[in-house]
C-alpha cells in the first residue's frame, strides 16, 4: 500500500471509532433519559395520592362540620 491509502485507511478507521462512541453514547443517553421518565412517574404518582389523601381528609372535615351544624 501506498501513502495514499493508509491514509484513507486511517481516516475511515477514525471516522468508524467516531461513530461507534457516538452509537453508545447515544444509548447511554436514552437509558439515562428512560430511568429520569420513570422516576418522575413515580414522583407524580406520590403526589396524586398526596392529593387524593387531602381530598378525602376536607370531605370528612366537611362531613364533620355538617353534623356539628345539625
Amino acid at each position: 500500500m501506498d501513502r495514499k491509502d493508509r491514509v484513507v485507511v486511517a481516516g475511515l478507521l477514525i471516522v468508524l471509532l467516531f461513530i461507534i462512541v457516538n452509537i453508545f453514547s447515544t444509548a447511554h443517553t436514552m437509558s439515562d433519559y428512560e430511568q429520569r421518565k420513570e422516576s418522575g412517574n413515580d414522583r407524580w404518582k406520590q403526589v396524586e395520592n398526596r392529593i387524593l389523601q387531602t381530598e378525602e381528609k376536607v370531605n370528612n372535615l366537611e362531613k364533620e362540620i355538617e353534623q356539628w351544624k345539625k
